[in-house]
């Protein structure tokens, strides 16, 4: 009787030269697409960092970074490390009055946070502006809980007179309010303590509020920022709940990833005790991904706070620079102070594939992190002007 197939070592033989060749097709394409990629707020200069040796390891931190579990295959004592560093550079001046974690993305950041605000204010309404993710409203929407969109400025940022309007037609009901340092198209800053101000002429003090700040790229950003204002800072010095933002961004990750901080009575207020983990139920995962939690470790004390600075400040200039040499041939731009981002006219749809630009509504926008090299910058700008006098527009 004769197989169809091989059997035996031959067919293991193929298979795995049949797979590696599809790895190796893939590596090619991933190389490819990052020499000119430009519309998406990822670091792809990380680098190094983590032995590979720990990839042999299935590394799950399970349940509440503080407790750990009866899983001995763990990096908690890492994780609370990557967190306390983010404590500090947010500000929490003692930081056994506040709680973080790891987890799979600065949209699960938002998700727990609105959910905590929500388990301290059952009845409140979520307010944000018309210029924050697409995972505030989701958030939303998974939880059930009314939502209130209020008008940005121009440049994106929220509408805090729209936001004293809003607040005063909710007749008393408490608030979770939802800002946002670095908004998804146009990388503006919402003004925090512009807004904390408007939620305390309006009588929503601490008791009746829960701020969270989405700072998925520039809540680690703006604080290495020395000239960048006060009100727009992303600080527990100010009187907000929670702080999300992505490893994958600024931080610079190989693996979508994120972080969440929050006072640590809100989290105290939801904690439930599961024996079967020896831990406490604090976290929208149970099962989380200690490699990421090694990554973001290794690149907050290998790249340090100084590395971190100098990225700040060499992208939010790089970043004006591109936007004065896009204005300077007549094209309309839009820079904003602080920001890597860079809004300008949607080109032809080849440009967006090639650099894959991020597009809504006619506008499209660079964004300038780490990686992205000058001379990459040179090449954008000679075919979006090219582009631009071939479509006159």
């Amino acid at each position: 009787m004769t197989h169809a197939f091989p059997r035996g070592p031959s067919l293991h033989r193929s298979l795995n030269d049949e797979l590696l060749d599809r790895l190796l097709e893939t590596e090619g394409r991933m190389r490819a697409a990052h020499q000119t990629h430009l519309g998406y707020p990822y670091n792809l200069s990380f680098g190094p960092g983590v032995p590979a040796t720990l990839q042999h390891f299935l590394i799950n931190n399970l349940g509440d970074p503080y407790v750990g579990s009866h899983y001995a295959s763990e990096v908690c004592g890492l994780e609370r490390e990557a967190v306390s560093w983010l404590m500090r550079l947010w500000g929490c001046q003692t930081t056994g009055d506040y709680w973080g974690t790891i987890g799979a993305s600065g949209t699960e950041g938002n998700i727990w946070g609105i959910y905590l605000g929500r388990e301290a204010l059952p009845d409140a309404v979520l307010i944000h502006s018309a210029d924050a993710h697409y995972s505030i409203p989701k958030a939303a929407r998974i939880q059930r809980i009314e939502t209130v969109e209020v008008a940005s400025k121009p440049q994106g940022e929220i509408d805090l007179a729209a936001l004293e309007v809003a607040l005063a037609g909710l007749a008393g009901r408490p608030v979770i309010l939802a800002l946002t340092c670095g908004t998804t198209m146009k990388g503006a800053h919402d003004d925090i303590a512009g807004a904390l101000g408007v939620l305390d002429a309006a009588g929503y003090g601490p008791d009746r509020r829960y701020v969270h700040v989405d700072g998925a790229l520039n809540a680690m950003v703006i604080p290495f920022l020395n000239g960048a204002p006060n009100a727009i800072r992303p600080t527990f010095e100010m009187d907000i709940d929670s702080i999300s933002t992505s490893g994958h961004k600024m931080i610079g990750t190989p693996m979508p990833c994120g972080a969440l901080v929050a006072r640590r009575v809100h989290v105290d207020r939801i904690a439930r005790a599961v024996a079967y983990l020896k831990s406490n139920d604090t976290t929208l995962m149970g099962s989380r991904n200690g490699h990421a939690v090694l990554s973001i470790w290794a690149r907050f004390f290998g790249h340090g706070y100084g590395g971190f600075a100098h990225d700040a400040l060499s992208c939010s200039l790089r970043a004006q620079s591109l936007a004065e040499q896009l204005r300077a041939s007549g094209r309309p731009v839009l820079c904003n102070p602080h920001a890597l981002t860079v809004v300008f006219d949607e080109p032809g749809a080849e440009m967006v594939s090639r650099y894959q630009l991020a597009c809504n509504k006619g506008l499209a926008h660079a964004i300038v992190m780490p990686n992205v090299t000058d001379d990459l910058l040179d090449r954008f700008v000679t075919d979006y002007l090219n582009w631009s006098r071939w479509a006159k527009v």
